[in-house]
C-alpha cells in the first residue's frame, strides 16, 4: 500500500476507452474484498460499480460539473450516516482508491460534485452516498479545466509538516526525524476534500492521537460531514503502512466525542514496542 499512497495522484481527464475485460475483473474483485472489511469504528461500506456514466441505465446523469471529463465506469458507495460511520467510509473507500491504483487504474475522489439525488432509491433513510470516483485510464494530457480546478484547489501543495504533526502538545512541532515521520509523511500527501488537511496528530511517546481540526464553515451544505471522510482517509494511510511494515498497533477508543467541536479527539493509536 505504501507504493499505492506514493504513486497515487488524482485524474480528472481520462482516456475515450471503456475498461478491458482483465481490467474490470479487477475491479470487481477490489470491490468485492472491500466489502469484507470493515474500518477503524466497525463499520462495512456497499459499494455499487456502474460500467456508463447512467444509473441503473435510465437517462440520469450523475453529473460531475464538468469536473471530470471522458470517463467510462465508476464506483460508488454508502453508508450510515453518522460521524464514525463516515470516516470509516473514508478508510474503506481511499482502500478501494489504493487497490486501483496499484493496477494503474485513475481515480479521484468527487464528494460535492456530482448528482446525489438519483442514488437515493438505493440507500436508507438513515444511510448517505458520501462519494463516487470515476474508474478508467489517465489521459496524460490535462484539460484546461483540470489544472484550472487542480491550482484553486492547490492539489499540488499540501500543508508544512509542523503544521500538522506535533509531540506532546500542539506547541511542540514532531521533528522531522521521528521514528514515526515516515508514516505521517505518507499521511500528509494524502486527498482531502478541497485540499484543506484538516488532521492533526499529537505524539506522546509510543502513543499517537489523531484529531480532526474543524475549517469553519466548510461543507455545511452537504447532507453529510465531509471532513470526517478525511479523517478516515488519514487513517487509512497510517494503519495501512504501519501494517505493510509490520509495526504493531492497538486502537484507543474514545467515548466523549462530540463531533459538533472545531477540534475532535477521534482516535488514538498505541504503538507496541518490539521486544
Amino acid at each position: 500500500m505504501i507504493e499505492s499512497i506514493e504513486k497515487r495522484v488524482s485524474v480528472r481527464t481520462y482516456q475515450r476507452k471503456t475498461l478491458t475485460k482483465e481490467d474490470e475483473k479487477k475491479v470487481h474483485q477490489i470491490i468485492d474484498e472491500v466489502k469484507l472489511m470493515k474500518g477503524p469504528f466497525g463499520h462495512s461500506i456497499h459499494l455499487f460499480f456502474y460500467e456508463t456514466p447512467l444509473i441503473n441505465d435510465t437517462q440520469s446523469q450523475i453529473g460531475t460539473y464538468g469536473f471530470v471529463k471522458n470517463y467510462k465506469a465508476f464506483i460508488a458507495g454508502k453508508v450510515v450516516n453518522t460521524f464514525e460511520g463516515l470516516i470509516d467510509f473514508g478508510y474503506l473507500f481511499e482502500h478501494v482508491i489504493l487497490k486501483l491504483t496499484a493496477h494503474d487504474l485513475g481515480t479521484v475522489w468527487l464528494g460535492g460534485t456530482f448528482n446525489r439525488e438519483i442514488f437515493d432509491p438505493m440507500k436508507s433513510i438513515n444511510e448517505v452516498i458520501p462519494a463516487i470516483t470515476p474508474v478508467g485510464y489517465p489521459n496524460s494530457k490535462k484539460s484546461l479545466r483540470e489544472m484550472i480546478i487542480r491550482r484553486a484547489a492547490k492539489g499540488d501543495q499540501r500543508k508544512p509538516f509542523e503544521e500538522l504533526f506535533f509531540e506532546r502538545d500542539f506547541n511542540h512541532a514532531l521533528p522531522v526525524n521521528h521514528p514515526y515521520a515516515k508514516y505521517f509523511k505518507l499521511v500528509q500527501i494524502g486527498p482531502s476534500a478541497s485540499n484543506k488537511q484538516p488532521w492533526r496528530f499529537i505524539v506522546e511517546k509510543n502513543i499517537i492521537h489523531l484529531y480532526l481540526e474543524r475549517t469553519p464553515g466548510y461543507g455545511k451544505s452537504l447532507p453529510y460531514d465531509i471532513q470526517a471522510l478525511d479523517i478516515g482517509i488519514a487513517c487509512c494511510h497510517l494503519l495501512s503502512s504501519l501494517k505493510e511494515d509490520h509495526i504493531p498497533y492497538e486502537l484507543i477508543y474514545h467515548l466523549d466525542i462530540n463531533p459538533q467541536n472545531e477540534l475532535i479527539k477521534v482516535i488514538s493509536i498505541k504503538i507496541n514496542q518490539k521486544d
